[in-house]
C-alpha cells in the first residue's frame, strides 16, 4: 500500500478556524452538501466543521468499495454520537463492535418477517383510517402535511411495535413526546454544526436538551412498565425485547438497552417515513402526469370503496416506483457513516484511515451523473424492472447498507404504500399555494411548511381504467397425488419463521396425499445425514444478506467446504423455493446456491427454482410453486373418494376456551381462597382514608410437570362478571343461550373460538373484555348501524367531544347505554371489544416450601366508575375473589424479565420494600430464606419495609412476619398511614428514618427489591434512596441519581411495580 500514489481529497475553499461552518447556514447542511457534491466530479470531498474534518462520498463506484463489509463497517458519525446520549446502544446508534447490537438484531428480526407485516397490517390500517377521518373534516382547508404524516407514522409504530396508543389524531397539537424529540434532534444537529466554544455557552439549550431526554425516557419507561404488568400475547417488538433470548448467546436484553431500543424504534420508526410521505405528495403535486398514473392504479386495485387488504399492496406497482423515486431524490435519512477496519485505499488513490468515519451522502449518491441520467428530474420509469436490473448495484442506498441497513424498511414501505393508496382513493389533492420545496433539517429531512388541500373524490372522477381490469384469475386447484408411502422431506432454512410456516403447509398437503412426510430444519437434516431415504426433497429457504438463514448455516458451510462435491443422488428429485424481499441485496443468493448444489449431485429438478418476494405477490408465488410442484409429482391422479363416517364427541366449554388461548395457558386448580383483611370499624376516622377493599389469600395447585421459582408470576385469564354479561345481553337484545358460529380472518381475531359454535353467553364471558375502554372508531361503527337519525346525530356530536369521553374510560357497552337509540349487532360489538389479556400476580410463596402449589395475595378494587355509570370493579381481581376451592382457572407461570428473584447466594443481604399487596413476592423471598436457614444454610441480613393503613386491619400475613422477626430472619420497619402517633406514614418515611441502617446494608452489598405501586410509591422510594446517598456521600442530586442508575445496571436494584396500565 505504501508504494501506491495517494491523492489529496478535494475540498472547497474555507476559512481559518471555522472551516466551512459559515457556509452551512445559508442552505442548511443537506443543501450545502448537495451543492458541493455537484462541483466534485470525483465523487469524494471533505469539509471542515471547525477543528473537525468530515469526509463525504457520492460516487457509486467508491460507495461499492465502502459497502464491502469485509473492509468497512458502520461507524456512527458525529450526529449519531450526540443521539447516543438518549438512544444509547440502540440498533441505529450502536457501534458494530458493541455486543448489544448483534444481540438485539438477532432477537428483533422476527418482528420484521413477512408474516409479521401481515399481522401489523390491520393496526396500520386503523391509524390510516384515523387520518382519513380527520382529513374528511378538513375539506378546503390547508393541511400541514408533515405534521399529519408524523401523527400517522408515530401512532403506527407505537401500536404495532409496542401496543401503545398515542391517539395523535384526537389532539390539535402534536404529542409532547414528538415536540421533545424534534427539539432533541434539532439540538443534536446544532451541536455538530457549531464551534465547540459555541456549545459551551449554549447552557439554556443544554438544559432544554436534558429536559427533553427526561421526558422521552419517562414515556418509554411507562410503556415498558405497562407491558410488564399487562403482557400481550404477540411477537411484537416489545414482547421480543422483554422475553426473547438471543439464539447465539442465550442472553436477553438488559433493562437499559430495552429503553434504548424502544426509543430508537419510536424515533426511527416514524421520523423518516413521515418525511418520505410528505416528500412524495410534494413531488406528485409538481408532476401531475405521475399523479394521474397513481390515481389510475388506485382506481384499478381499489375500485370504489373497496377496503384495502394486505394482498393489494403487491399490486401497487406505480406507487412503489413513486416511493423509490421520492427516496432517490430526497432520502429522509440522508447519510450513513462507515469506517475501515484497517487503512484502506478506495478508487485506487483515496486513503481511508483506520476507524475514521467516512459519510455516504445519499442525496449526492442518488444523483451520481455517471449512473443517473437527468439526475435532478423526477422520473418513476427509472424503476421499471428491466431498467432497475441494469443499474449500478450500489447507486441507491436510502436504507443504509448490509447487515446494518434499516431493519424496519419493510414496515416503512407497507405503511407508505397503504397511506398513499388510501389518501388517493378517497381524496383529490391540490396545491393552491404553488409550494416551492424547502427542506427542514434535524438529523433527518422533510419538506418545511408544505400545505396541501383535499376534497372528496366523486364517483364520476374514478378513472375508467378501473372497469377494464381483467377478472381475477381463478385459483387453479391443486390436484391430489397418490403418494403411496413414498418418502418426502421438506427442509427449511429460516431466521424469522416464515420458511418453516410454508414448509409445514407443503408437508401437511403431502401427508394428506399419502406421502411419508418429514419436516426438518436444513441443519437438522444435515446432522442426520441428508441423503439416502429422502427421495423427494423440497427445500424452502430464505436468505439473509446473501448468506444462509439461522437454521441453515451448517449446510452453507458444508457447501462452501466442498462436502457435497462428490455426492451422487441420481434417484432423488428436488425442488427449491426461495423466500425473501427484493429490497434486500442478493435476496435469492442462498436459495440459488442450494438449487445449484443439489443439481450437481445428479438429482433431478422437478420444477424450476421459484422465488417468493415479500415486496411483491408473496402468497401468489407460494401458491404457484405448490401448484407446479404437485403437477410434477403426478397431480393427474384422482382424489381419494371420502368414505361416509360419523364422529360425535362431547366438547366441554373450557376446552373451547383453551383452544383460543396461547399454548402455554393451562388449568390451575383453586385449593384455598380466604380473606386477609379484618374489619376497620372504630380504628380510625374513615374521612382520613377509607378501609382497604377485600384482599384474598389464594392457593393454587399446579399441573404435573409445571414448576416455578421464587419471584415468578402467575398469569390469570379472567372471565367477565355474570352481572356485566347479563347487562350486555339485555342491551344487545339477545338470549344468552343463542348459539353462534364464530368465523373470521386476520390476526386480530385469534383470541376468538374461530370455527367453533358457542353460546352468546360464553362468547361474551370468556373471549372479550367488556370493561376495556372503547376505541374511537366505536362511535363511527355504532352510528353506521343506528337507524334513528337523532341518535346518529348524538353519536356524531360525541365524536367531536371524544377526548372528554375517552377520559371517562367509557366501554362499548357504556356508549350504547348513553345513547338509547344506538344499535350495534353482535359481530360489531365483539369486533370492537378487546381480547382478554392475562393479569399477572406475583407469587407469594417459595418452591422450597411447596413445589407444586403457589400462593397469591390478590387485592380487589371497587369504586365509582370514571364513566359515571355505576360501579367499577377490577376485572381479574373480582373474578379471583369469587373462585372457590375446586374451581379451575386458566393461567401459566411466567418469569418476569428482568428477573425479580432473591440473590442466588443466600448470604447476600436484602432490603425488601413492599407496602400493601406489594408484599406478595417478598413473602416468597422470606419463605425461601426461612427454609434455607432451617436447613443450616447461612443467610444474609434482611430489612423489610412494609406499609398499610392500620396494623389491626390490613397488615398482611402479620403472624408470619412477627414469627420470622422473632427468629432473627428479618428486621421489619412498619409504616401505618392512619395511625397518627406512629412515626412513619409511608415506607419512604421509614427508609429515611433508618438511613444509617439502610446505608450500612448497601455498603455490605445488599440488593434492593421494590414491589407495589409504580405511580407514587416506587418514585418516592427512589427519591428516598437518592437522598440517603446524597446525605451519606455528600453529593448532589445528579451524582446520587447516577449512583442509583448504576445499582440498576449492575443488578442490585430490582423493582416489580404496577399502576401504569389497566
Amino acid at each position: 500500500m505504501a508504494s501506491t500514489p495517494q491523492a489529496s481529497i478535494p475540498s472547497p475553499p474555507g476559512l481559518p478556524i471555522v472551516g466551512h461552518l459559515h457556509q452551512i447556514a445559508k442552505s442548511g447542511l443537506v443543501g450545502h452538501l448537495l451543492d458541493v457534491s455537484r462541483d466534485m466530479p470525483e465523487g469524494i470531498f471533505k469539509l471542515k466543521f471547525g477543528s473537525r474534518v468530515g469526509l463525504f462520498v457520492t460516487s457509486a463506484d467508491l460507495v461499492a468499495e465502502l459497502c464491502d463489509e469485509t473492509r468497512f463497517r458502520k461507524m456512527p458519525g458525529p450526529g449519531l454520537r450526540v443521539v447516543r446520549r438518549f438512544a444509547g446502544d440502540g440498533l441505529f446508534t450502536a457501534f458494530s463492535e458493541e455486543p448489544n447490537w448483534g444481540k438485539a438484531h438477532r432477537i428483533l428480526l422476527p418482528a420484521f418477517s413477512h408474516r409479521a407485516m401481515k399481522g401489523y397490517f390491520d393496526l396500520i390500517l386503523e391509524v390510516c383510517d384515523q387520518l382519513i377521518a380527520k382529513w374528511s373534516g378538513m375539506v378546503g382547508q390547508d393541511i400541514l402535511v408533515a405534521d399529519d404524516m408524523t401523527r400517522l407514522t408515530l401512532d403506527s409504530i407505537a401500536i404495532a411495535g409496542f401496543g401503545h396508543r398515542f391517539n395523535s389524531f384526537e389532539k390539535e397539537q402534536l404529542d409532547s413526546f414528538l415536540e421533545a424529540l424534534a427539539r432533541a434532534l434539532g439540538t443534536s444537529l446544532n451541536m455538530i454544526t457549531r464551534l465547540p466554544i459555541q456549545n459551551r455557552f449554549a447552557k439554556k439549550a443544554q438544559r432544554q436538551f436534558d429536559a427533553d431526554i427526561a421526558e422521552m425516557n419517562a414515556l418509554v419507561d411507562g410503556i415498558i412498565a405497562e407491558r410488564r404488568q399487562h403482557p400481550a400475547e404477540s411477537n411484537d417488538l416489545l414482547n421480543l425485547m422483554l422475553t426473547a433470548v438471543d439464539p447465539e448467546t442465550g442472553e436477553r436484553l438488559d433493562d437499559l438497552n430495552i429503553r434504548y431500543q424502544v426509543l430508537t424504534f419510536l424515533i426511527a420508526g416514524h421520523e423518516t417515513t413521515s418525511g418520505l410521505l410528505a416528500f412524495t405528495f410534494a413531488l406528485l403535486l409538481r408532476h401531475p402526469h405521475v399523479l394521474a398514473q397513481a390515481y389510475a392504479e388506485v382506481d384499478r386495485v381499489l375500485p370504489g370503496d373497496t377496503g384495502p387488504e394486505f394482498h393489494h399492496l403487491a399490486r401497487l406497482d406505480v406507487i412503489e416506483r413513486i416511493i423509490k423515486e421520492s427516496q432517490r431524490l430526497w432520502p429522509t435519512a440522508p447519510a450513513f457513516s462507515l469506517a475501515p477496519y484497517e487503512d484502506q485505499l478506495i478508487g485506487g488513490r483515496w486513503l481511508m484511515r483506520k476507524d475514521r468515519p467516512v459519510n455516504v451522502f445519499s442525496p449526492g449518491l442518488h444523483r451520481d451523473p455517471n449512473v443517473w441520467e437527468r439526475p435532478d428530474e423526477f422520473d418513476i420509469d427509472r424503476w421499471l424492472p428491466e431498467v432497475e436490473a441494469k443499474r449500478h448495484p450500489h447507486a441507491y442506498k436510502p436504507f443504509g447498507n448490509g447487515a446494518r441497513a434499516c431493519i424496519g424498511r419493510q414496515f416503512a414501505l407497507v405503511e407508505a404504500k397503504l397511506a398513499i393508496a388510501m389518501i388517493l382513493q378517497r381524496f383529490a389533492v391540490s396545491d393552491p399555494h404553488g409550494y416551492r420545496l424547502s427542506i427542514k433539517e434535524t438529523l433527518s429531512i422533510k419538506p418545511d411548511e408544505f400545505h396541501m388541500r383535499v376534497r372528496e373524490r366523486s364517483p364520476h372522477e374514478r378513472l375508467s381504467v378501473a372497469t377494464v381490469e381483467q377478472p381475477a384469475r381463478q385459483e387453479e386447484a391443486v390436484a391430489s397425488v397418490s403418494g403411496g408411502g413414498q418418502r418426502l422431506a421438506v427442509l427449511y432454512g429460516t431466521s424469522l419463521g416464515t420458511a418453516r410456516d410454508v414448509a409445514e403447509e407443503i408437508a401437511e398437503r403431502a401427508s394428506l396425499d399419502g406421502f411419508d412426510t418429514v419436516v426438518r430444519a436444513m441443519d437438522e437434516s444435515f446432522a442426520l445425514g441428508l441423503e439416502a431415504e429422502d427421495r423427494v426433497l423440497v427445500v424452502v429457504t430464505a436468505t439473509y444478506n446473501g448468506r444462509a438463514p439461522d437454521s441453515a448455516v451448517n449446510v452453507e458451510r458444508a457447501i462452501e467446504s466442498g462436502f457435497f462435491a462428490g455426492k451422487q443422488w441420481p434417484d432423488a428429485r428436488f425442488a427449491v423455493l426461495g423466500l425473501g424481499n427484493s429490497q434486500w441485496p442478493n435476496f435469492q443468493a442462498f436459495p440459488r446456491l442450494v438449487d445449484e448444489t443439489l443439481e450437481q449431485t445428479g438429482s433431478r429438478r422437478m420444477v424450476p427454482r421459484a422465488e417468493a418476494d415479500a415486496d411483491g405477490d408473496f402468497d401468489g408465488a407460494v401458491s404457484g410453486f405448490l401448484r407446479d410442484l404437485w403437477k410434477a409429482l403426478g397431480g393427474e391422479a384422482e382424489p381419494s373418494t371420502p368414505q361416509p363416517s360419523l364422529d360425535l364427541r362431547i366438547v366441554e366449554a373450557g376446552a373451547i376456551r383453551a383452544q383460543a388461548l396461547p399454548e402455554h395457558a393451562t388449568r390451575l386448580t383453586i385449593v384455598e381462597n380466604r380473606e386477609l383483611i379484618r374489619p376497620a370499624n372504630g380504628l380510625w376516622d374513615f374521612a382520613l382514608e377509607p378501609p382497604r377493599e377485600s384482599t384474598r389469600f389464594i392457593r393454587l395447585q399446579l399441573p404435573d410437570g409445571i414448576r416455578y421459582r421464587t419471584g415468578d408470576h402467575i398469569a390469570i385469564y379472567a372471565r367477565n362478571r355474570p352481572q356485566l354479561v347479563e347487562r350486555a345481553l339485555a342491551r344487545l337484545g339477545l338470549s344468552g343461550e343463542t348459539q353462534v358460529e364464530v368465523g373470521g380472518q386476520g390476526s386480530r381475531f385469534r383470541h376468538l373460538p374461530l370455527g367453533q359454535t358457542v353460546s352468546v353467553r360464553q362468547l361474551l364471558t370468556d373471549f372479550v373484555e367488556l370493561q376495556e375502554p372503547a376505541p374511537r372508531r366505536a362511535l363511527e361503527l355504532i352510528a353506521r348501524h343506528t337507524r334513528c337519525p337523532n341518535s346518529r346525530a348524538e353519536l356524531t356530536e360525541m365524536e367531536g367531544q371524544w377526548d372528554d369521553y375517552a377520559a371517562r374510560r367509557l366501554t362499548v357497552l357504556d356508549l350504547l347505554d348513553l345513547v338509547q337509540g344506538a344499535e350495534l349487532p353482535l359481530d360489531g360489538f365483539v369486533e370492537l371489544s378487546a381480547a382478554i389479556a392475562p393479569r399477572f400476580y406475583s407469587i407469594a410463596s417459595s418452591p422450597l416450601t411447596s413445589a407444586d402449589r403457589v400462593d397469591l395475595i390478590v387485592g380487589t378494587t371497587k369504586a365509582p366508575a370514571w364513566s359515571g355509570l355505576g360501579e367499577h370493579q377490577g376485572f381479574a381481581s373480582s373474578y379471583m375473589r369469587d373462585v372457590q376451592p375446586g374451581d379451575e382457572v386458566f393461567g401459566y407461570v411466567r418469569s418476569p424479565n428482568p428477573p425479580f428473584a432473591p440473590p442466588a447466594v443466600p448470604a447476600t443481604p436484602m432490603i425488601l420494600i413492599g407496602p400493601g399487596t406489594g408484599f406478595a413476592p417478598l413473602r416468597g423471598f422470606l419463605q425461601e430464606r426461612a427454609a434455607q436457614k432451617a436447613a443450616g444454610t447461612p443467610t444474609g441480613n434482611m430489612l423489610l419495609f412494609f406499609g398499610c393503613r392500620h396494623p389491626d386491619h390490613d397488615w398482611l400475613c402479620r403472624d408470619e412476619v412477627e414469627r420470622w422477626a422473632a427468629d432473627g430472619l428479618v428486621q421489619p420497619f412498619l409504616a401505618f398511614s392512619t395511625v397518627r402517633k406512629h412515626p412513619w406514614r409511608y415506607v419512604q418515611d421509614a427508609l429515611l428514618a433508618e438511613q444509617e441502617r439502610v446505608w450500612t446494608a448497601l455498603k455490605n452489598g445488599a440488593h434492593v427489591f421494590v414491589c407495589g405501586d409504580g405511580r407514587f410509591m416506587a418514585p418516592a422510594v427512589r427519591e428516598a434512596l437518592i437522598a440517603i446517598h446524597g446525605t451519606m456521600e455528600g453529593t448532589d442530586h445528579a451524582h446520587s441519581s447516577a449512583w442509583l442508575e448504576e445499582l440498576m445496571e449492575t443488578g442490585r436494584y430490582h423493582q416489580d411495580v404496577f399502576g401504569f396500565g389497566k
